[in-house]
């Protein structure tokens, strides 16, 4: 059994990225700039308007109001709906552009790591709607197992606390619990993802969860290593946002440390595929 570097491969992940700028750069340019565009056309319709009041949802729901609790919500949609549609469909398309923009530089990433291929302009095709495909798989296999085992421990810990105090706080702490779970399964299939952004016929998440036998912790470790420097570079970026910058410079500045954020992910990734994984063998590949 093979003992992943957890340290070693979180620097080497973080370090090919920082060393390759330029690549991931190139692999992620229209995608900024059409987000860019998107963002001028939803500040220009009134923007910060539309996002304080998601803002303002958060505080509302901060202090529920037993007598009607959807109050909070109702007064949202309402504000939304009176902004018109023109704003709402942009902040969709903002949206979408986002997902899309992950998947594709995704895919040209792995490939970047893995096969020393220099990414292309822009990439989307059949490749990345099957890395979307087996992604909302696996989200909708942990999202299912995460309600059904939340349940059962909820009722169960009722019945073991007798009271509704106790309930309350080991339900809560079985819950904390269940999420770290999660995540370790989450790791255990990952695998999966750069097999398929470089056509490995070997590679499913039945596959994934056998090469990553006795590293469900160091593949977590790992990832949260990876996490670490994009949190400072987010806590910096809500500081900046505290100034009052517009939304034309917030937003994609955001888009681009969450780009940076998700290169280090993948590249870490990326390398624990090629360190747990038997080379391919010819006509492994597609």
């Amino acid at each position: 059994m093979i003992h992943l570097p957890v340290i070693e491969t979180a620097k080497d992940a973080i370090g090919y990225t920082l060393s390759n700028i330029s690549l991931l750069l190139r692999a992620a340019l229209v995608w900024v700039v059409m987000y860019i565009i998107l963002v001028a056309i939803f500040d220009f319709l009134g923007g910060e308007a539309y996002i304080e009041a998601f803002r303002q949802l958060g505080v509302d729901t901060q202090i529920p109001d037993a007598a009607d609790p959807v109050a909070p919500f109702t007064k949202l949609f309402d504000t939304l709906d009176s902004m018109g549609s023109a704003i709402n469909a942009v902040y969709v398309a903002m949206f979408v552009l986002g997902v899309l923009a992950y998947y594709g530089i995704a895919i040209a990433w792995h490939r970047a790591c893995l096969l020393d291929e220099n990414p292309p302009m822009i990439r989307l095709g059949k490749l990345e709607l099957k890395y979307l495909f087996i992604s909302i798989l696996l989200a909708i296999i942990l999202y299912a197992l995460f309600v059904l085992i939340s349940v059962a421990v909820a009722y169960s810990v009722s019945f073991a606390f007798g009271s509704v105090d106790g309930a309350m706080i080991g339900t809560f702490v079985s819950i904390g619990l269940l999420m770290v779970v999660m995540l370790l399964a989450f790791g255990r299939f990952s695998l999966a993802f750069p097999g398929i952004a470089v056509r490995d016929r070997r590679m499913n998440l039945r596959t994934s969860f056998s090469a990553t036998k006795g590293n469900s912790w160091r593949i977590l470790g790992g990832t949260l290593l990876c996490i670490i420097p994009i949190l400072i570079l987010s806590l910096i970026v809500s500081l900046i946002d505290g100034v009052g910058l517009p939304l034309i410079i917030t937003l994609p500045l955001a888009m681009m440390i969450n780009l940076l954020g998700g290169a280090f992910i993948l590249s870490f990734m990326s390398i624990c595929y090629q360190t747990l994984v038997p080379s391919p063998d010819e006509g492994d590949l597609a």
